[in-house]
């Protein structure tokens, strides 16, 4: 590994508080080749659109840029540098992640276009036979999110379809997700995807992430209320996990790697409002008391008090080089999330957000109906845009136009 491919990942896992220099830049990077040219031009927000139709552009633009194989995504990249991502097993996750994200998000639209069914049926089918992804080595195991979101993106298909003719395949798959998470548990119980601090180990030994972590219990909440068995103890040790990750005002670390440096800025409630209600959600699936002022504050600490630090992060090249450590691919990830909180909340907290968290998603917007907050090979438009798809679905069904 080259020293500038190292310092990447070490940026990845260990922020730093760095003040921003540059303007935001949009690297285009279709799904499956990239431009020989314009690689790098000046991004402008576009004007918004309504809800309805910044939604059907998004499916539009997922179900046009599915790959052959059934996939999103690719390895293919116009830009000189990267986070670090070998090949093949972390490029082998990135994919397997974003192809169960966009079938969760066109899933979730309901919008009954051309091509959409098939591209669920096609995706699925990836999913199905290239889930059980290894991980790259012991420094890179990306395939964390792989399991987590094919995890929930399977359980999710045998709620709304449990007739399914590949039901039984499906749930033997979540079979060996859970297995395979089990293997992949960090020793502090939760789950992290870089091991740079630590010996790399064959159960990593290195931190956790409060993010990746809450990311896995969602896909495995899901898996249980469909029959899929979970150990206990997994289970128990990674909501302890978030839970000694939590400060008292409620924001969570980034990884119990920073628990002595906790007004750090990335641990502030500014640098963790992408990550906070989805980590408390995560701990209220699971038996923990959140009450609703608790969603409310992290609902306004991320869309009321920070949207301009958050929006500064967005499209930055570099990790975590913005204001409290924050990174551009918290932006549409904490967002998406925060749409899955919001619509259980009371109507009038959601007449207060909902327009301003569809604002924030809006930001990202392309003109091919796309959305994308950071650069990451060719993923970033798919993941993006399913992150993206799945928050406006959310914002469609509560009224918003």
């Amino acid at each position: 590994m080259n020293a500038l491919a190292f310092w990447l990942a070490l940026a990845l896992q260990a922020p730093t508080q760095t003040l921003p220099q540059t303007s935001p830049t949009d690297a285009k990077a279709p799904a499956e080749k990239p431009a020989a040219k314009d690689d790098d031009v000046v991004w402008r927000r576009l004007p918004n659109v309504p809800v309805a139709q910044a939604l059907r552009e998004g499916v539009v633009w997922l179900v046009t840029n599915q790959n052959k194989d059934g996939s999103w995504g690719s390895h293919e990249s116009p830009r000189p540098i990267e986070v670090l991502a070998s090949f093949p097993g972390s490029q082998d996750a990135f994919r397997v992640a974003t192809t169960a994200l966009c079938v969760m998000a066109i899933t979730d639209a309901k919008l009954p276009l051309d091509g959409a069914a098939e591209a669920v049926e096609h995706g699925i089918e990836f999913l199905l036979h290239n889930f059980d992804v290894k991980r790259q080595s012991g420094l890179e195991h990306y395939n964390v999110w792989a399991f987590g979101y094919t995890l929930q993106c399977l359980g999710e298909q045998l709620q709304k379809r449990p007739e399914d003719p590949r039901a039984k395949e499906m749930r033997a798959a979540c079979d060996k997700i859970v297995e395979r998470i089990g293997q992949y548990q960090t020793l502090d119980g939760g789950w992290g995807y870089l091991s740079i601090n630590g010996v790399a180990t064959q159960q990593p030994s290195d931190t956790s992430m409060s993010f990746t972590t809450a990311t896995m219990l969602v896909g495995l909440h899901i898996a249980g209320e469909v029959g899929i068995s979970i150990p206990k103890k997994l289970l128990e040790r990674a909501v302890d996990h978030i839970e000694r990750s939590r400060l008292s005002d409620d924001a969570f670390l980034y990884g119990e790697y920073l628990k002595y440096r906790p007004r750090h800025g990335i641990n502030e409630q500014f640098g963790s409002a992408c990550r906070s209600p989805l980590c408390l959600r995560a701990l209220e699936m699971f038996g923990r008391k959140i009450e609703e002022r608790m969603y409310v504050s992290s609902l306004e600490n991320l869309l009321i008090k920070s949207p301009d630090y958050q929006k500064a992060s967005v499209r930055r090249p570099i990790p975590h080089e913005s204001w409290y450590s924050i990174s551009g691919y918290f932006y549409l990830y904490g967002h998406a999330y925060a749409a899955y909180v919001l619509e259980r909340l009371p109507k009038k907290e959601q007449d207060r957000f909902w327009p301003l968290l569809v604002d924030a998603v809006e930001y990202c917007r392309e003109p091919d109906g796309s959305f994308w907050d950071y650069p990451l090979y060719s993923y970033h438009k798919p993941y993006g845009t399913a992150f993206a798809v799945l928050a406006l679905s959310r914002a469609a069904q509560a009224g918003v136009k």
